[in-house]
């Protein structure tokens, strides 16, 4: 702040402060301690954002500010990325931030734009400070290091169900029409994403997974009695053969329920553990992880099949399971 400007009554010597002066701190100060208000909004699109687009989201968001015609000198910037295991970096200018050494083996979890600015309105006289903070997030990134961190308790599956937030902005204004106006920026950004096609029938099955498994086991152990009853002829069996029957039948029960319990519950955890990527790509750590999510889904994929398969594979053999055992009794 400027020295207290002082008026000196020549007849009494006696200091005093200029009324126009006191008015001016005063409203300075009611300006440094006023609450700012503010907006914000959260996406949890499946974006897959590389460097590119985030120097895209800082050029429209410096557009945006000048469009609004900010003091001169009064734009401050700062960029700040986050890493795995902690490790944080603070830029001072976008330019710092894109000589930023992009060869760095540690993924990168999210990075926050902050501008701040001041707007002098000639209507009123005021000067309105604004604050935007862009925030951008890795969701593969995200998930890999609660993978890390989480108790081994908690499966895979489990985690990739979560739906994280995948970007945010938030806007501390003094005007509300010019805050929604970053708003609106921000959300055509989103739109101009790219975004993974997220397969349509993955999102319903996760909703019942936990159920496939349990009743389909249920449903596969009901066809194996059913047809064994339906083809069962006790009345022509001897006393022999019944103990022969009742020991091959339980053996052949026991093979099904445990193969299609197995199958089953790899179909559920295949299931659950397909997640819809969405991530930051701006160094070859990132470019690792997101690999290896790519073959985890892959893989996910084929469990899938192979799990829907012996599955059915299972409810077939019930259907046959008498003639095996019939077959097995007449040759011995």
């Amino acid at each position: 702040m400027g020295d207290v400007i002082e008026v000196v009554d020549e007849s009494t010597n006696v200091a005093t402060f200029d009324d126009a002066q006191l008015d001016l701190y005063f409203k300075i100060h009611q300006k440094v301690n006023q609450k700012s208000e503010e907006i914000s909004k959260s996406y949890k699109n499946n974006i897959l954002v590389e460097f590119s687009d985030v120097e895209e989201l800082h050029e429209k968001i410096v557009q945006s500010i000048r469009s609004e015609k900010p003091q001169r000198g009064s734009i401050i910037t700062q960029v700040m990325v986050s890493h795995h295991e902690g490790e944080a970096e603070r830029f001072k200018s976008f330019e710092d931030f894109k000589n930023h050494n992009i060869t760095s083996p540690n993924p990168t979890s999210e990075i926050v734009l902050m501008y701040q600015f001041s707007i002098h309105d000639l209507e009123s006289g005021e000067v309105e400070n604004y604050k935007v903070v862009a925030n951008v997030k890795s969701r593969v990134g995200e998930l890999h290091q609660i993978e890390q961190e989480a108790p081994a308790f908690i499966s895979a599956a489990i985690v990739s169900s979560m739906v994280t937030t995948t970007a945010r902005i938030k806007i501390e204004y003094s005007d509300y029409v010019k805050a929604r106006h970053f708003v609106a920026m921000f959300d055509e950004w989103i739109k101009g994403c790219d975004e993974s096609k997220e397969l349509k029938f993955i999102s319903p099955l996760k909703r019942i997974s936990h159920l496939i498994s349990r009743f389909g086991h249920l449903i596969i152990i009901a066809l194996l009695g059913f047809f064994v009853s339906q083809s069962i002829d006790i009345e022509n069996m001897s006393s022999g053969e019944l103990v022969q029957f009742i020991v091959l039948y339980a053996s052949v029960f026991l093979v099904i329920s445990s193969l299609s319990d197995l199958c089953l519950k790899k179909l559920e955890h295949a299931i659950d553990s397909y997640l819809a990527l969405s991530y930051l790509e701006i160094n070859k750590g990132d470019g690792k992880l997101i690999k290896s999510f790519k073959d985890r889904n892959r893989r996910s994929i084929v469990w899938s099949i192979l799990g829907a398969l012996g599955g059915f594979g299972m409810a077939l053999t019930s259907s046959a399971a008498y003639d095996f055992i019939k077959l097995v009794i007449e040759k011995s």
